[in-house]
């Protein structure tokens, strides 16, 4: 559709342009007076499906309506939360973490993206970014990729963190399994080995949590056990724990509420549902999706 409608108004536009040529050419200005009129809006529209073309996924489409809506500016400040997500599955359940930290809800193992070196500094000198002021920093969360920046360089920002930018990447993803499955004894691995599934990326849009407008985003792997961890998992099926639960898809999906108890009170973090496996059709099939990698495990 987007290409059609290109077509179409550019070939109203050169269809407009001739017309004024042939009315210049008769002296008759009121008709030449009446295509410029017409090219006149012609032109924006053209302007705009040259722009709508370029625009290849659904965030930066949000994006440009957001913009032609007035709702955002070049200088309106966007939180960023760039993350991964671990989808460990053991017959028809997940296994899921309590967030010791905030929310006191399970979801699944993982978190947000760390700089590295002097990515930081970089970003302040490139895109001026700033601190997330929603969530206090410590120790934990230094270095987290959990900013904020105007919306003008929102997509160079993302071009970076694709493609150049000093950061974990996909080959390594252990710091988040250790710190919430290896330090804490849940297991004693040695590796892991896991298959990178996609990409989660919601439009930008406002959110409701935090009351600013955010970009979101989420790459999801996927747990290949060995016959000795999927073991160990199974026994950890067996032995109820305040840390972790066991939990079916449908479970998820309803965060935890279950009517038919009366228990209406949300107990699984919402952006849990972007890793079980009736969502992957869903995710975006970046570079590298598909890939499994293995990494050692530094024991404590």
């Amino acid at each position: 559709m987007k290409i059609v409608r290109l077509i179409g108004i550019g070939f109203l536009s050169i269809i407009s342009i001739a017309v004024i040529f042939v009315f210049e050419i008769k002296n008759l200005p009121a008709g030449s007076s009446l295509s410029g009129v017409v090219l006149g809006f012609s032109l924006p529209g053209l302007w705009h499906s040259i722009q709508d073309l370029m625009d290849t996924t659904n965030w930066k489409v949000s994006q440009r309506k957001l913009k032609r809506g007035g709702f955002i500016k070049d200088d309106t400040l966007i939180r960023i939360s760039f993350a991964y997500l671990y989808r460990i599955k053991i017959s028809d359940k997940y296994l899921l973490i309590k967030n010791e930290r905030g929310t006191g809800k399970f979801q699944p193992v993982g978190g947000v993206y760390k700089l590295k070196g002097n990515e930081k500094i970089e970003l302040k000198n490139l895109f001026f970014v700033k601190d997330d002021d929603k969530v206090p920093i410590d120790e934990s969360s230094r270095d987290d990729y959990r900013l904020r920046m105007e919306n003008k360089y929102l997509r160079k920002f993302v071009k970076r963190f694709n493609k150049k930018a000093e950061r974990e990447r996909i080959e390594n993803l252990s710091r988040e399994f250790e710190e919430e499955l290896i330090k804490t004894g849940i297991v004693n691995w040695d590796h892991i080995t896991y298959r990178f599934c996609g990409r989660h990326m919601t439009e930008l849009k406002f959110g409701e949590h935090f009351q600013t407008y955010e970009l979101l985003l989420a790459d999801v792997v996927e747990l290949m056990p060995s016959p000795e961890q999927e073991a160990d998992l199974r026994r950890m099926m067996e032995e109820p724990s305040d840390r972790y639960r066991f939990v079916p898809a449908q479970e998820i999906i309803s965060l935890g509420i279950n009517t038919s108890t009366g228990n209406l009170m949300e107990s699984i973090g919402d952006h849990t549902k972007k890793t079980i496996q009736e969502n992957e059709g869903k995710l975006l099939k970046i570079p590298g999706v598909g890939k499994v990698y293995t990494v050692p495990l530094n024991n404590c």
